[in-house]
């Protein structure tokens, strides 16, 4: 394999600032291309030239150092920069878990450290951490030992902590146990990390510097309770360490901000644990949290970190001198965005840093963190509030001003309003006009002395009234009458069917009909089949391809999933079972006889029957007026007499006449059945209505009440 062209270190920012910007989009140009030829290398070269590429973890190193300090944007912004940003990751992920051993400077904390904040927010450089973790556990927790005891000897020195390297290693530490809570674990290892955090918050006075160690704590004590492995045991511990060293519970002790008591009073450290005891309570835990409670009640005065300003409504009076109600709501978004973090920083002093670094909240949180403002910047009042608005006496709100002048009338109003009663006439102006428009004004009758007689007798209108009662009486039929239904041949029952035979309707009910019978042959099938062979109704792919399955989807035109469904829905419905069991039973009865036919006893009528002669049963037939007592119309079994019934129409013979007979045929006979349903059909709904209304139609053509 050939020797792969070395790769040049990222340059510091200050470095950056002075190269010119088509220069550095050559240098991300470069970059780009010498790590994608890396990443396709095979799985053997790639391990091998990993080990012996030097500047290849130089350029890593670099490059995540000055990513994790967000001092410009030549590394955030642009499409390239993303792209390179995406590819030192994917480089850096192969060169961690694809290589056999991963170069030491790969695995140290401070490279870690940097990667960790540089994709913190990534839910990819956790699984890798993982995996790394499970892989190199040994080296890494070298390394973070390491890490330990630099930080334990630079705070160790009893100096003000003004160098940032320091404050820049405890932060690493902090945002690489916040990612990988293993490492965690050996940070909170051991009592002399914590004991020189704790004295070192006694020592420093800066708010910024005690706000970084309190991080670094609260991460490692929350990085305990994570993971597969916690430890409430080692955080127990600790906890008693600095409640020790806090003097809690001991009356001479002095009333002062200690780290135990801002962790406590500034982070949710004991809900966590109160959440954890309540799963796994423990009487040790239980009662250092009770104690820390009360610690927390009585320190909370001494932090006023997390204590909301009132805020201004703004209903006071304007005055002249700027306020905070002139500066722009997108800067006083910004403002608020940095006091959530910082709340003991003036609205005045962030409104500064906000013009210092151009509006970029994002710079102004990682400088305050690390304490590398601006000298300027660090002089400055840091408690210095935005003016707040005030009263001015001499503020008159309807001050005197010059009235606008007057829009010249137009000639014609562009737009004139519409209303109903533009048409109407004025009763005003009309009294006011002349006589003649006068005339057409009557208050009461118009001629007081004309009577009803003298507007008839009146020659002039006879003509006219003479035309209109002639075409008055030839609009109306006196012989219009209603229908007589008497002996229509389709009348059954009484009432004539006002949808005739062959419409739509007849049709749709009978197309009802035969959906329902289909329906009902198909449940019917379906569960001959399923008492017979349950096991054909089985959900599984042998049952689906065995042929009576398929013969059973031939016959009902269902498929797999509806004829399981069926089976699991029968299973869950005693009733329906039940149900078809009769109907089932019923079919095979009214089959005649078969397997399983339900014997129906003949009940005979109990009603009184008049006694006949043979001779009489003999000289009966059915085709003959008279059948019997079932055959009686409105005349009698022995008369021609009118009955309502249509049976036989014979003119002779004994009980000829309408009357007598069937409805339409002999008992059990299809067209009897239909006959006898066309007739109940409509009863209930027409009857006598069809007369009363074409009566009703014949005395409004007449136009007045029946006389």
């Amino acid at each position: 394999m050939a020797e792969l062209p070395p790769l040049a270190a990222v340059p510091p920012s200050a470095v950056r600032k002075i190269i010119p910007s088509e220069e550095w989009e050559a240098c991300l140009d470069a970059w780009i291309l010498l790590i994608e030829i890396r990443l396709r290398l095979s799985d053997a070269e790639f391990g091998s030239s990993i080990s012996k590429d030097t500047s290849a973890t130089s350029f890593l190193g670099s490059y995540f150092s000055q990513l994790a300090t967000p001092d410009d944007s030549a590394l955030h912004a642009g499409p390239k920069a993303r792209a390179l940003r995406r590819l030192c990751f994917l480089w850096t992920r192969r060169s961690l878990l694809d290589g056999n051993r991963p170069p030491s400077e790969l695995l140290d904390w401070k490279f870690l450290g940097d990667f960790s904040a540089c994709y913190s927010s990534s839910s990819a450089l956790k699984r890798l951490l993982e995996d790394t973790w499970s892989r190199h556990e040994d080296t890494i927790t070298s390394s973070i030992d390491k890490g330990k005891s630099l930080i334990i000897k630079q705070l160790s020195v009893p100096r003000p902590l003004t160098d940032g390297d320091t404050l820049l290693d405890i932060r690493r530490l902090t945002i690489f146990a916040s990612c990988l809570p293993a490492a965690g674990h050996v940070l909170m290892a051991g009592s002399d990390y914590l004991d020189t955090l704790f004295d070192a918050y006694k020592e420093q006075k800066s708010e910024g510097i005690r706000r970084v160690l309190v991080a670094n704590v609260y991460v490692g004590f929350t990085s305990l309770l994570k993971g597969p492995k916690t430890n409430m045991s080692l955080l127990l511990d600790q906890l008693f360490s600095l409640k020790a060293a806090a003097g809690v519970g001991q009356p001479s002790s002095k009333r002062e901000p200690t780290l135990l008591s801002d962790l406590i009073c500034g982070s949710d450290l004991l809900i966590r644990m109160e959440r954890y005891l309540s799963v796994s309570p423990q009487k040790r835990g239980q009662d250092l949290v009770s104690s820390l409670r009360q610690y927390q009640t009585e320190s909370k005065h001494l932090h006023h970190r997390y204590q909301k300003h009132k805020k201004n409504k703004g209903k006071d009076r304007a005055q002249d001198i700027p306020t905070r109600a002139e500066v722009h709501v997108h800067k006083m978004s910004l403002i608020t965005q940095i006091q959530d973090l910082f709340p003991d920083l003036g609205s005045g002093y962030v409104l500064r840093l906000l013009d210092f670094y151009n509006d970029d909240p994002e710079t102004i949180i990682a400088r305050l963190l690390d304490n590398s403002l601006a000298p300027e910047l660090q002089t400055l009042d840091k408690t210095e509030q935005l003016p707040e608005v005030q009263s001015t006496g001499n503020h008159d709100v309807l001050s005197p001003r010059p009235t606008p002048p007057q829009l010249p009338s137009p000639s014609e109003p562009a737009f004139t309003r519409k209303n109903i009663f533009d048409n109407d006439v004025d009763l005003v102006e009309l009294a006011r006009s002349g006589d003649e428009q006068s005339q057409k004004l009557h208050f009461g009758r118009v001629n007081r002395d004309l009577t009803a007689d003298d507007m008839l007798n009146d020659p002039s209108q006879r003509t006219t009234r003479k035309a209109a009662i002639l075409s008055a009486l030839a609009a109306f039929d006196s012989d219009e009458d209603e229908r007589d239904d008497t002996y229509d041949v389709a009348d059954v029952g009484g009432t004539v069917d006002s949808v005739p035979a062959g419409t739509d309707a007849e049709a749709d009910a009978d197309i009802r009909n035969r959906r329902s019978a289909a329906a009902d042959e198909t449940e019917l099938s379906l569960f001959r089949t399923y008492k017979s062979n349950p096991g054909l109704f089985a959900r599984d792919s042998a049952t689906r391809r065995s042929q009576p399955r398929a013969q059973l989807k031939r016959e009902t035109g269902m498929t797999d999933e509806a004829i399981e469904g069926w089976a699991v829905m029968l299973a869950r419905d005693p009733k329906r079972l039940s149900k078809l069991e009769s109907k089932m039973a019923l079919a095979a009865g009214g089959a005649g006889g078969g397997i399983g036919a339900v014997s129906q006893p003949d009940l005979p009528s109990t009603s009184y029957r008049k006694p006949r002669s043979e001779d009489e049963e003999d000289e009966d037939e059915p085709g003959d007026g008279a059948a019997g007592p079932a055959s009686r119309g409105r005349g009698g079994p022995n008369r021609g007499g009118r009955g309502r019934g249509r049976g036989g129409r014979g003119r002779g013979g004994r009980g000829g006449g309408r009357g007598g007979g069937d409805v339409a045929g002999p008992t059990g006979n299809k067209d009897t059945t239909i006959a006898r349903q066309r007739k109940d059909a409509n009863k209930a709904s027409r009857a006598n209505h069809n007369r009363r209304d074409q009566r009703a139609k014949k005395i409004a053509r007449g136009g007045g009440l029946p006389g």
